[in-house]
């Protein structure tokens, strides 16, 4: 090696930023191109499909090489895995807001929940959507952690329908399954029809989606009281 050479700067591998001795686990969710990658991955699964979806499209999505994707995670499958746990999180403060009776009635707390819940939904259509829909396309493994949290909402509603049923002295405790995945089923929809240019406001359709819930629950009276 001539002393000319040696006196030149190594120079970085193209497409890698610098880590100082961090793994690729010590930037998940820490850095802003982190947070980029995530966030591109949210609008094109979204947008295209996970399926239909490729790390090239990702990478071009960012202005980056593909190989520099591969910085930030391992497989395509990650990126579902941060957002899926990301929106469980949200959702999980949400659901444990409204646990504690004394936080209110039973039924303040369902209204309550179910207003958040709905509101989480509108106010983060791509992400929900994939939340809702996306899951299918997630391996074995993935997808049973998904089927744990999804248990996890479905406990947490019906705690509150029961609550409201013992409150209230409603005989709710056969249907109150049934009530759940009725009222699950109507929120995770949301995405498939809300604009949020459209003539409705979230807050307004968090209101009538809380208000319909409330009527199939007691029967009629939609205020607590």
């Amino acid at each position: 090696m001539t002393s000319e050479a040696a006196a030149q700067p190594a120079r970085r591998k193209r497409g890698r930023p610098p880590a100082a001795g961090k793994s690729k686990k010590d930037l998940d969710g820490g850095k802003s191109r982190d947070r980029e990658v995530v966030a591109a991955a949210v609008r094109l699964f979204y947008s295209k499909g996970y399926a239909a979806t490729s790390i090239q499209d990702i990478a071009d999505e960012l202005g980056l090489l593909k190989g520099s994707v591969y910085y930030y995670i391992d497989t395509k499958e990650t990126l579902l895995r941060r957002i899926f746990e990301t929106s469980h999180e949200q959702v999980r403060e949400i659901a444990e807001k409204y646990q504690a009776p004394e936080d209110g009635s039973a039924l303040e707390r369902f209204r309550g929940f179910l207003r958040e819940y709905a509101l989480w939904y509108l106010r983060n259509i791509p992400r929900a959507s994939l939340f809702a829909r996306e899951w299918r396309h997630a391996s074995d493994e993935l997808r049973a952690v998904m089927l744990e949290q999804r248990k996890y909402y479905d406990h947490a509603l019906r705690a509150l329908i029961l609550a409201v049923g013992d409150e209230r002295r409603l005989e709710v405790a056969d249907d109150a399954s049934m009530i759940s995945n009725f009222i699950m089923s109507a929120v995770s929809s949301l995405p498939d029809w809300f604009h949020p240019d459209g003539s409705r406001s979230a807050e307004d359709v968090a209101t009538h989606y809380v208000d319909y819930a409330t009527r199939v629950l007691t029967g009629g009276d939609v205020q607590p009281g």
